[in-house]
């Protein structure tokens, strides 16, 4: 069984969307919120940080309630807080 490779938002969105498309996640910290990146700023730097650019998300309830838009997602960087996770059931995009 092959471990997964942690990757922070940045990689995420790059990896999954290469710049187009949905990339969707969870905090390790939420128990039933998710987001739906909206925008990810310009890429100034090297990976894996790509220059620490501004990340915006809406942010639903797992139900697909809005809790939050145009939110900044802290700390996009970061390994051990943010899981890329499948566009739910609920989206019609």
């Amino acid at each position: 069984m092959t471990e997964r490779v942690p990757q922070n938002v940045y990689q995420m969105f790059v990896s999954s969307t290469n710049g187009h498309g949905e990339l969707w996640i969870t905090r390790t910290t939420w128990s039933n919120l998710c987001a739906k990146i909206k925008s990810v700023g310009e890429f100034t730097g090297p990976p894996p940080y790509f220059g620490n650019p501004e990340v915006l998300a809406d942010i639903y309830t797992l139900n697909g309630r809005l809790q939050q838009a145009d939110a900044v997602i802290p700390v996009p960087g970061t390994y051990k807080t943010w899981r890329q996770i499948p566009t739910p059931v609920w989206w019609k995009g």
